[in-house]
């Protein structure tokens, strides 16, 4: 089977989890199919498409075709981004673009991610060549032109049409948690489409780190950007609220606008420590080390890897009940509400009471709840969604041959 994978962008740019989670998506089927990558590159249209082999996956990358590349996003403003956006709503350029490799490359299957760069009018190329499309929600860029849903209903109705229109040609749309898969279909897209929810694959071995539960006071970690909507401010307020005896550290493992302004401000106590952005081994390594990791996003998550890769090396989250949050985190126990450092003092404080053998079973809960995010489970679920795809295009003899010129094998990638 031939599939096209279309995102943003892809390996080595990576903005956040949805490169990671695409990478991982197209690697894992490449050792059953013939995957290609379509996505955006720094260059500009006279410089063409450039293709390359990334561990076993085509990589094709197209002009970017618009104000500027989502790749150097950095610093631009929100009026600048904003009409980057709608420059995407239609993009005749990168249509054309698209239509032209299309007709080199002939897949069996096309499955979208994020379609900043690109935009919904790509699909019009791929249902005009007859190939079924399928795409996965990972942002919310099809209905807001800013990160996360915006509020005023008559900008949103606007700025929806275009995908509104052409995600009718989509025959199956997938979530990668309930929150998502409903706040687009609710708005009336996907019409057409089988709705399912796949949530992402997290790498990483699944092994807990060494944890003297008897021990206090707690070790917290926060892991992310330092952004007004993650809840750093939440986080920071809830720890410095509480005595030395109860909280001996807060690890703030991340980069952002907030670094300066609240390490300026937490200069009185010594407790909160700033790393700075580490290595993926390292945040992994510290997140082993601390008792528990706090997730206090304010906006709309549509997913939550942090969480999953604190369960892998057997520490507790406590997270924020918003977004797809609740999908991901393993006990309904674990979520406060967002916005709230009183909320998060609380649950620190539920978890500094508990006895060294119920920190002990949480920890075993924990490493359980992380296997159903495994590549084996991804890998399965797609299998499944492709061939019932197929089979609704073109009959069960086409759905059969197209997976016959490859053996695919649950676990596949890297």
């Amino acid at each position: 089977m031939k599939i096209v994978i279309v995102n943003s962008l892809y390996t080595p740019h990576i903005i956040g989890g949805a490169e990671i989670s695409t990478q991982i998506l197209a690697e894992t089927l490449s050792s059953a199919a013939d995957v290609h990558v379509f996505t955006t590159g720094g260059q500009k249209g006279s410089a063409g498409i450039s293709s390359e082999r990334i561990n076993g996956v085509t990589v094709h990358r197209l002009p970017y075709n618009n104000l500027y590349w989502i790749g150097d996003g950095e610093g631009r403003g929100t009026l600048h981004k904003v009409a980057r956006r709608l420059v995407d709503m239609y993009n005749p350029m990168q249509i054309g673009t698209v239509s032209r490799l299309l007709t080199q490359i002939r897949p069996d299957l096309v499955h979208t991610q994020n379609l900043s760069g690109f935009g919904a009018g790509i699909w019009s190329a791929f249902h005009k060549a007859g190939v079924p499309i399928v795409h996965t929600l990972r942002d919310y860029s099809l209905i807001s032109p800013v990160s996360s849903p915006i509020e005023s209903p008559l900008l949103a109705r606007l700025y929806k049409l275009p995908s509104l229109a052409f995600s009718k040609r989509v025959s199956a749309v997938v979530g990668i948690s309930s929150h998502i898969l409903n706040r687009h279909t609710e708005s009336g897209l996907f019409p057409n489409a089988e709705h399912l929810v796949i949530p992402n694959a997290v790498e990483g071995e699944i092994a807990a780190g060494e944890k003297d539960f008897a021990r206090k006071p707690l070790r917290v970690g926060y892991f992310g950007r330092i952004e007004q909507e993650k809840g750093v401010n939440e986080i920071v307020d809830a720890v410095r609220s509480l005595p030395k005896e109860k909280v001996e550290r807060l690890y703030v493992c991340g980069e952002g606008k907030l670094k300066e302004e609240l390490s300026a401000a937490c200069g009185d106590d010594g407790r909160i420590v700033f790393t700075g952005k580490v290595k993926p081994a390292e945040a992994r390594e510290l997140m082993a080390k601390v008792d528990v990791t706090v997730v206090p996003s304010i906006w709309e998550e549509p997913f939550g890897r942090v969480i999953i890769e604190s369960y892998q090396v057997g520490t507790p989250v406590y997270a924020s009940a918003v977004g797809g949050i609740p999908d991901v985190v393993m006990n309904r126990g674990f979520l406060f509400a967002p916005g709230s450092s009183g909320a998060i003092q609380d649950k620190l404080m539920d978890y500094y009471r508990y006895s060294a053998e119920e920190k002990q079973t949480i920890q075993n809960q924990c490493l359980e709840h992380s296997r159903k995010f495994t590549k084996q489970s991804l890998f399965e679920q797609h299998k499944e969604l492709y061939q019932s795809v197929m089979l609704g295009q073109s009959g069960h003899a086409q759905s059969e041959k197209t997976f016959s010129g490859k053996n695919m094998k649950a676990g596949a990638g890297r």
